[in-house]
């Protein structure tokens, strides 16, 4: 009689060797040529040498194999797929063709940096207001070199509308404002760069934020020379981050990235298309960017934010205009014959979709340079607009209509929207223009009176910087008086 410990032996070697001439072999791996110490064959149509997904027969015969550990289980790879080419949407919303159910755009760090660099300037101006506390140079630094550890609260508001995201960092963490400065140095400006300014002009509002006399009043933010540094700070940073990250950093290494592959393996993106996308972000405009008019753009916040999802909040990084995009708005709505907001939109949407659908180096560059040159006529334009309220603003010097407040702010906005435009790899205009312009503005409004010398200099001076703008970037003359 065999014992039956000897039996029970018998059967696991049976179910062994019958497992090896099905699926496995036995102590194997799936489609495995060789799994034991023994000798076989590879199958006919087995998952290694054919088409099919069961071994053939003989995948991996023999005794003697040695059992192996279970491997550790990866995490998904997620591979592409071939769906049918997509239509240009109306709004900014592309489905993932790695993950079904997943959207393919993310850009929550670039919003952060918009809420960022909004916020300093709702702060600052704060202190030219009744009853505002005196700033330490940490306060400002908390929005420039922002740390998630102070978890910080927005300032911004949406109007009527409460907001989804309180927090920066309930949007996007690790996200600051000096991590993405261009280190250029700012022409015009003797040799700084953008941070080397920042930092100066932070210095001169902390320290008038000391004195009684300034605080709660404009002087709070302003030079003696008469530069309104609120609009000097915001202007740059609009241009030395989000204007040069937008076209310099990710349309400049768009065509670098791969868009065959779920970026990292995981992501419900590829490389290429959260590069559009984060590019998209810099622009500023909520996805629905389309449904806006002119005048919403121009108009307050409950004007430009619109509850798209109808939950009865606005999201911050789908339902919000920023920076570049609501200035599109407002120059479209001065002008005759421009359709900036259309212009941008249309090219990220055309190129998003040609990304999406693979197509090729030369239909996704075309729309990355008409958003790009698209951008850059719109800070133009806001420069020019901004020289002609300074001229105005001038023609008022010495009467009752006289408003230095607003003679400096005018001036800070035409001379720091003029310093972004240096900050496009795609841009037209040249580094001697921008020189030019730099000289022919100077470095602080001026108060002459009308009539005198000095006076029409200056008039005549900022009436050249207007026909550089016109010349560059081919404005009409209508818009030239216009905006």
């Amino acid at each position: 009689m065999v014992p039956s410990s000897l039996k029970f032996l018998s059967r696991i070697l049976a179910l062994c060797v019958a497992l090896s001439f099905t699926t496995y072999g036995c102590g194997g791996k799936k489609g495995s040529s060789i799994t034991g110490s023994g000798t076989g064959t590879t199958g006919g149509t087995g998952t290694t040498g054919g088409t099919g997904t069961t071994a053939g027969t003989g995948t991996t015969a023999g005794t003697g194999a040695v059992a192996t550990t279970p491997e550790p289980t990866a995490p998904p790879v997620y591979l592409p797929k071939t769906p049918e080419p997509i239509s240009i949407p109306a709004a900014y919303a592309f489905d993932s063709r790695f993950q079904d159910g997943k959207s393919s755009v993310s850009y929550g760090g670039q919003v952060v940096r918009q809420l960022l660099i909004q916020d300093l300037k709702i702060f600052i101006g704060n202190l030219g207001k009744d009853g505002a506390t005196s700033a330490s140079l940490q306060d400002l630094l908390n929005f420039y070199e922002h740390d998630d550890a102070l978890n910080l609260q927005t300032l911004t508001t949406a109007g009527s509308n409460p907001i989804v995201e309180s927090t920066y960092s309930s949007i996007s963490t690790g996200k600051n404002l000096i991590g993405k400065i261009s280190d250029d140095v700012v022409l015009g400006s003797g040799g700084k760069t953008a941070d080397d300014l920042l930092r100066e002009w932070f210095d001169i509002v902390v320290a008038n934020s000391q004195d009684p006399a300034k605080l709660g009043t404009p002087a709070v933010y302003t030079t003696d020379a008469g530069v309104d540094l609120s609009q000097m700070i915001n202007k740059l940073l609009i241009g030395a981050v989000s204007y040069a990250q937008s076209t310099s950093k990710y349309f400049a290494l768009l065509l670098d990235q791969d868009n065959t592959e779920a970026r990292k393996g995981t992501d419900p993106y590829t490389a290429m298309e959260h590069y559009w996308d984060e590019s998209f972000g810099y622009y500023g405009a909520a996805r629905d960017y389309a449904r806006y008019s002119d005048e919403q753009l121009a108009g307050g916040a409950d004007d430009y934010t619109f509850d798209s999802n109808g939950d009865g909040m606005i999201d911050l990084k789908s339902e919000y205009n920023f920076g570049i995009s609501r200035n599109a708005g407002k120059r479209d709505k001065g002008g005759t014959g421009v359709d900036f907001t259309k212009e941008i939109f249309d090219a990220y949407l055309a190129g998003r979709t040609a990304i999406t659908n693979q197509g090729t180096v030369s239909e996704i560059s075309t729309h990355r340079q008409i958003a790009a040159e698209g951008m850059e006529k719109v800070i133009a334009a806001t420069a020019v607009h901004y020289v002609n309220d300074t001229l105005d603003d001038m023609s008022k010097i010495g009467t009752a209509d006289e408003n230095t407040v607003n003679h400096n702010k005018h001036w800070a906005e035409m001379k720091a929207f003029t310093m972004a435009l240096q900050y496009n790899s795609f841009g037209r205009i040249t580094s001697a223009d921008l020189e030019q312009l730099h000289t022919l503005m100077g470095d602080a409004p001026k108060y002459d009176a009308p009539g005198t010398e000095a006076y029409n200099n200056t008039v005549a001076n900022l009436t050249e910087a207007k026909s550089v703008f016109e010349s560059v970037f081919g404005f009409s003359s209508a818009n030239m008086a216009d905006w």
